[in-house]
């Protein structure tokens, strides 16, 4: 919000001004801090909460708040307050708001209260409407500017309306019904922030939006030191809020693979079980392994473009030592960070796929370090969390990057490794699903050659050919896409003749 600063002679604000004061000398506790920082008067939160767009916004904006709270424990209630399902983000809103009041941290635990209100249920607003309603008689007009209070009173004739039972049955947060209602307010509201606020005000209010669909900040600068002229392209990243890719519709994204690959439903459901609605994306290390040719890197691919997820392939057959995944140190001269860093800095995302392809034939030569071995520390949580980056200089927090590794076979890596992944095997396809996979394979051929228009189904004698030629083969996906590709063009070269 734009706060009025320039009222100092004001009687009525400096004995506001006073009063709390006083408050925050009472509520302290000893050797504590302030609940807010200096430029966010606790009694201006719920009008920050107010104006919010939706309740995402509002709980992002509620819960960057709460990192100064000293005493308060809130990581407990963080599956629950961001789960996406109603029932239990009120339950954590409410909880958190008794944690509040215990420490006396009323302003915040009325925000949390906020946050609890079920549109469908009058009843839920009598615990907040009373306090701001006095807040908007008594209160906010002194801090805000004319625009904003009225964008505020507007919002909460909103809540008002939802007490009375307008909105009875209506599964929409108060926060979006009230943004739909005034949204020529909101506009203004906009341009008055843009024009006014603060420079600090601003940066809170991106990591506000920032954290509307959770983030994380990978490379925090406490934690860092100055990057070199080679490392400029990091210079974004340092404090950055980077978003979480979250899972959405995750019964279409499994029907699309089992669409696509019918051998290997066993595999998918593996794959897909870590994996909640509308939670951010994160799973166990995952190694699939199996014959060649069973499409497990496409797999990997598919399962990238699906949940929206940016895969960073690493080629481990061609990796002769661990400095392309583990980074070279700081003091080389063409220094290089770690693979899962670079997968962040590609995607501009903290939960990326890290692909490492082919595990199985990296070089086994001790010189330089193996690339098995540099894998280790990023496949456990507790190190990713604060793996120090040689080339960087710099903590980072790595623990939410998604690993995948393809291998043939697994026999030849090493026990410590194959014990932090969860092994899944990919079969080899059936002559059955045949139909399936060519039908695959002839459309993907044509969206790369943007025929998509003028591809016709393969015959049922085309079919027949195909079938022979790939049982000799071993029923290879591979060789399937070159068994369909010489297919079509025997086909075009028949159009021609005839």
């Amino acid at each position: 919000m734009v706060y009025v600063n320039n009222m100092s002679n004001d009687p009525k604000l400096k004995d506001w001004l006073r009063l709390i004061e006083e408050d925050r000398t009472e509520c302290t506790p000893p050797n504590g801090k302030d609940s807010v920082k200096e430029s966010t008067p606790p009694a201006l939160l719920p009008t920050e909460v107010l104006v919010q767009k939706g309740w995402p916004q509002a709980a992002a904006f509620v819960w960057s708040r709460l990192q100064a709270i000293d005493g308060l424990q809130r990581d407990d209630l963080a599956a629950d307050y961001w789960s996406g399902e109603k029932k239990r983000c009120e339950a954590a809103c409410k909880t958190l708001a008794d944690r509040l009041f215990k420490l006396r941290e009323g302003e915040a635990a009325l925000c949390a209260q906020m946050l609890a209100v079920d549109t469908s249920v009058p009843l839920t607003f009598d615990s907040v409407l009373p306090q701001l309603a006095y807040g908007s008689e008594h209160l906010w007009d002194i801090w805000h500017s004319e625009v904003e209070n009225a964008a505020i009173k507007q919002r909460l004739s909103t809540w008002w309306s939802a007490a009375d039972g307008s909105y009875e049955g209506d599964d929409r947060s108060i926060f979006l019904i009230a943004y739909h209602s005034w949204g020529e307010e909101e506009v203004e509201l906009k341009r008055a922030r843009l024009a006014e606020v603060e420079p600090q005000e601003r940066h809170l209010a991106a990591e506000a939006r920032a954290a509307a669909g959770l983030s994380l900040v990978v490379m925090p600068r406490a934690k860092s030191t100055k990057l070199r002229d080679t490392h400029r392209e990091y210079e974004e990243l340092v404090d950055a809020h980077l978003p979480l890719t979250v899972a959405r519709n995750l019964q279409n994204v499994r029907k699309a693979l089992l669409n696509e690959y019918p051998h290997a439903a066993s595999a998918i459901d593996l794959v897909l079980r870590d994996l909640r609605e509308a939670q951010p994306v994160r799973w166990k290390p995952i190694l699939l392994t199996g014959p060649a040719g069973t499409g497990k890197s496409r797999l990997v691919r598919r399962l990238g473009e699906l949940l929206c997820l940016s895969v960073y392939r690493i080629d481990g057959s061609s990796s002769a030592d661990s400095i392309g995944f583990g980074g070279t140190p700081k003091g080389w001269s063409n220094t290089l960070p770690s693979a899962p860093f670079r997968a962040i800095s590609q995607a501009r995302i903290a939960n990326p796929i890290a692909m490492v392809d082919e595990i199985d034939k990296c070089n086994t030569s001790q010189h330089n370090g193996r690339l098995v071995h540099a894998i280790l520390p990023f496949l456990e949580r507790e190190t990713a969390c604060r793996y120090r980056d040689a080339s960087l200089d710099s903590e980072l927090d790595l623990s939410w990057v998604n690993h995948i590794a393809t291998a043939n076979a697994v026999e030849d890596l090493p026990a410590p490794l194959r014990d932090r992944y969860r092994i899944v095997k990919v079969p080899s396809p059936r002559l059955v699903d045949l139909p399936v996979l060519a039908g695959n394979v002839m459309r993907e051929m044509a969206s790369e050659s943007g025929e998509e228009a003028f591809a016709q189904a393969l015959a049922a004698d085309e079919l027949d050919v195909i079938a022979r030629a790939w049982t000799k083969v071993g029923f290879s996906i591979r060789k399937l896409q070159a068994i369909v590709s010489a297919t079509l063009e025997t086909r075009n070269q028949m159009a021609v003749r005839h």
